[in-house]
């Protein structure tokens, strides 16, 4: 088999995508893509508009001296973030479970979330609603540590227990804190 052949067939995709044109000097059209959704494309990187997989612009936390700053966010989405912890010690005994989908469907709504945002605001957003997640499941296991002596994560965990440390103002307060603020967060960085 000759060298030639090989590069011939090379030569012949990388024809067909630039648009079958015959000049391989001219840079790739057919590459292009106008709606790329999550794919960052060579213009993205040329420019540095650089995207998260969800197609989110913004979210890119190396440098960023704002990616790990608390800041507002909407009370929608910290009683997303209250639900999605509850429904992890309901469901799953405080672990994160397996279910591919809920996960998805959560991505999905931060991501559509961040999307109203400014872009400087989003990495910090991010980091928001992460810490937030983090401050309710320590207080909540911390919480069924005390009601169930000797439970670990996954371990079942009687559902009138989880009634009560849920309904409980301590952790409530974290995601309704004064007038909707950050101030709720019980952080320590």
């Amino acid at each position: 088999m000759r060298i030639g052949n090989n590069s011939q067939g090379i030569w012949q995709l990388l024809s067909r995508m630039n648009g079958d044109k015959a000049n391989m000097n001219m840079p790739f059209t057919g590459a292009k893509r106008s709606n790329a959704g999550g794919r960052n494309t060579l213009e993205d990187f040329l420019t540095g508009h650089r995207k998260n997989s969800y197609g989110v612009e913004g979210m890119c936390v190396t440098n960023n001296p704002n990616a790990r700053k608390i800041i507002k966010v909407s009370d929608e989405m910290k009683q997303r973030v209250f639900n999605s912890v509850k429904e992890a010690f309901y469901k799953y005994n405080g672990m994160s479970g397996d279910n591919e989908a809920e996960w998805e469907e959560m991505a999905r709504a931060k991501n559509n979330y961040y999307k109203t945002l400014k872009k400087e605001d989003r990495a910090a957003a991010a980091w928001t609603l992460g810490q937030l997640e983090i401050s309710i499941g320590r207080k909540a296991a911390s919480a069924v540590k005390e009601k169930v002596p000797g439970w670990t994560h996954g371990k079942p965990i009687p559902s009138d227990v989880l009634d009560e440390i849920f309904a409980d103002e301590s952790i409530t307060s974290m995601v309704f804190g004064k007038s909707g603020m950050a101030e709720g967060l019980d952080l320590k960085i």
